[in-house]
């Protein structure tokens, strides 16, 4: 009964510890997906341009104040990579700018990538604004 039970737990391990790297994806992805629409609304409402600066070589971005010009840094958790990125930018410094309309600067989508490499992309269209995380890459990706 225990030799059972101990293959039981065997098999399932990597299941488990796979299940937990894509739900770390997952709540990276739906976490920078809630500050690009938190950017945007507070470019709407505070009247100031917002701005998101991804930094992929650090595995961060920061989220810029357009008033104070203060800065919020947010790490992408262990194990979560940038593995594509078009928004504007050079080399590894991208940006994203929402004016005071709301309107972003440009659309474009950040890919991350887990250890297992599973991909998620978050996806912003240009003249909405929306934002969005898919497991497919946009059409014109």
């Amino acid at each position: 009964m225990v030799a059972l039970l101990g293959m039981v737990v065997l098999i399932a391990a990597p299941a488990v510890t796979e299940m937990g790297k894509n739900q770390t994806l997952e709540i990276a992805a739906r976490n920078l997906a809630f500050d690009m629409r938190k950017s945007q609304q507070k470019a709407i409402t505070a009247g100031w341009t917002q701005t998101i600066e991804f930094r992929d070589h650090l595995n961060e971005y920061r989220l810029k104040d357009g008033k104070t010009g203060d800065y919020i840094k947010v790490d992408y958790p262990e194990g979560i990579y940038v593995c594509a990125n078009n928004f504007p930018g050079t080399g590894s410094l991208r940006t994203l700018s929402f004016t005071r309309s709301g309107a972003p600067n440009q659309g474009g989508t950040l890919a991350l990538e887990n250890s297992t490499g599973k991909i998620l992309y978050i996806i912003l269209t240009p003249a909405t604004g929306r934002v969005r995380v898919s497991e497919q890459p946009p059409d014109n990706w």
